[in-house]
């Protein structure tokens, strides 16, 4: 089972982009990799959704939409809930594949300042999304520093000529 202290590199940067690229994208990319993935692989996945986020207690390993819903949607309400739950082999082929996606092109903005902390909970118990995981996006842009090709301040709003 995972623990924070023993992840390797690729559960590291799949849980990064779990706390913070947008729900679609986290989604179409778990689609992307159960879809293909051996029935018996995807059961796993099943049962570990299974056990750490008590859900999914009518799904079959080949309901791999739903499937793929309640990870993303159930490791950004509960932070590290499904990862304790997954066997470590599967969690890292499937951190493997989420992390070279297509969906995932791009979602690494931030993940260097990144200490691998995992998010406050609310005294609800569950991390309020805001549609991005804004509280840590937020966090994590706004240690990005852009410079324009003659090293002065720039944005991503200005780099491509824009105002």
């Amino acid at each position: 089972m995972w623990a924070p202290e023993h992840e390797d590199q690729w559960v590291r940067q799949y849980r990064f982009l779990l706390r913070t690229a947008p729900l679609d994208a986290l989604e179409e990319a778990h689609v992307e990799v159960l879809a293909p993935m051996a029935r018996r692989r995807r059961a796993l996945v099943l049962r570990a959704v299974q056990d750490g986020l008590v859900a999914g207690l009518r799904l079959d390993p080949d309901d791999v939409r739903p499937i793929a819903h309640l990870v993303t949607l159930g490791e950004r309400r509960r932070p590290g809930e499904f990862l304790r739950a997954c066997p470590s082999v599967v969690l890292s082929e499937l951190a493997e594949s989420v992390l070279v996606a297509e969906a995932m092109f791009g979602r690494f903005a931030g993940y260097a300042a990144w200490d691998g902390a995992e998010p406050v909970l609310t005294d609800g118990g569950a991390w309020v999304d805001g549609g991005f995981g804004e509280h840590w996006h937020d966090a994590l842009m706004g240690r990005v520093v852009y410079r324009t090709f003659a090293g002065g301040p720039s944005s991503p709003d200005t780099a491509f000529g824009g105002h």
